[in-house]
Parts: C-alpha cells; sequence; structure tokens
C-alpha cells in the first residue's frame, strides 16, 4: 500500500500543479502547450500503473483465465517492436533483429505481449543513444527462445536477485520512465505459464533476457 500510494501520488501531485497553472489567463500559448503535453504525459503514468495493478494482482490472484490460440509468434515480435520507432529513432539505438520467417505458437496472445512489451521498453529505456539493441529469436528442438539484449547500464548481482520484485528500480536515475511493475508481470505471466527466464547483465556493458518457450 505504501509502494501504490508513492508512485500515485507522484503524478496526481504534478497534474494537480500544472493544472493550477493553466489557470493563469497570461500564459503564453508555448508554455501552455508544454504544461498540457506534461498533463498528458502524467495522466498516462497514472493510467498505466493502474491498469498494471490491476493485471498483476489478477494473475496473482488467479483472477485471469489462460485462453490459448495459434499465432505466429514472430509476427508479435515484429508488431510489438515497431511500436518503439519512435523510441528509436529518437535515441539513434542501433537495432539488430534476427528471427525465422514464422513460428507457430499455441499460448495466450495477450500475455506473451506483456513480456515483450516491458522487455523492449526496458532495453529502449535503459540503452543510451547512439546505443545497441537486439532481438534474437531462434528454435531449438524442445523451446522457441527469444533474446532481449541491450547495450546499457547492467546491474550488479545485488540487483539481479531484486528485479523481478514489485515497485523495484535498480537503476534511480530512469525511476521517472516507470513504476517498478513491468518485471514484477513478466515473472508472474511466465511462472503461470510455464516459460523460462533468465538474465545475463553486466555493469556499464548491459542486460539480456531470454525467454524460453517450451513446444
Amino acid at each position: 500500500v505504501s509502494n501504490v500510494s508513492h508512485e500515485i501520488k507522484t503524478p496526481l501531485s504534478i497534474i494537480n500543479n500544472y493544472t493550477t497553472a493553466l489557470k493563469d489567463k497570461d500564459l503564453p500559448e508555448r508554455i501552455r502547450e508544454e504544461y498540457i503535453e506534461t498533463v498528458i504525459e502524467s495522466t498516462d503514468k497514472l493510467s498505466d500503473l493502474v491498469t498494471n495493478i490491476l493485471r498483476l494482482s489478477k494473475i496473482e490472484n488467479r483472477k485471469i483465465l489462460p485462453e490459448k490460440k495459434e499465432y505466429d509468434l514472430c509476427r508479435q515480435l515484429s508488431d510489438c517492436l515497431l511500436s518503439f520507432e519512435k523510441v528509436w529513432e529518437e535515441k539513434e539505438i542501433e537495432l539488430v533483429v534476427e528471427m525465422e520467417d514464422r513460428v507457430i505458437v499455441n499460448e495466450t496472445f495477450a500475455f506473451l505481449d506483456i513480456i515483450w512489451h516491458n522487455l523492449l521498453s526496458n532495453a529502449f529505456k535503459f540503452t543510451e543513444k547512439g546505443g545497441k539493441v537486439s532481438l534474437i529469436q531462434n528454435s531449438d528442438d524442445e523451446f522457441i527462445i527469444v533474446k532481449i539484449k541491450d547495450t546499457g547500464c547492467g546491474f550488479n548481482e545485488e540487483t539481479k536477485f531484486h528485479v523481478f520484485d514489485k515497485f523495484y528500480q535498480g537503476d534511480t536515475s530512469h525511476a521517472e520512465e516507470g513504476n517498478g511493475l513491468g518485471l514484477a508481470l513478466v515473472q508472474k505471466i511466465a511462472e503461470r505459464n510455464g516459460y523460462e527466464i533468465t538474465i545475463e547483465s553486466e555493469v556499464n556493458k548491459g542486460t539480456e533476457f531470454i525467454v524460453k518457450i517450451k513446444k
């Protein structure tokens, strides 16, 4: 409750402060537009936080019934990656993509979409301008394997131990960009569906998440 209250209070304070400032009739139009954009960003963050809290609660209490269907995993990965196009262009990130032409899985589309979105979001968030993000997918006799690697700040063994904890943020310099629930969601979904997820990371060199889906 303490963590949730803190995470909700921050965007609410920003919204309150900037909407109050917008009441000034003499505010220049350029400044007004900047304030409005800040309010929109804060409401989006608040909405994402509430959505993630509800998702995590439902998964933990097993209130989300898995609806599995057959679909092309490679198409899903490609679509998710393209949703970050603006980010990688703005940060001039080198993108490396290696995937099979088509891989049909019988899984819960929404669950895997959450995993890919959160892992890619972290990769782009922690990779500095001019860095590199890799999305590698391949298969062996037993698993479909997806690797998402970045050249960001990386983390030490202590952070690695806690990285899936709710509200834990190892790199506080990026705390304003997230709410510490993304990787907790990833872990809960992986546990529930029997996916294997491992992490390889080194400080100042980057991080790689490896997800294995049993065939």
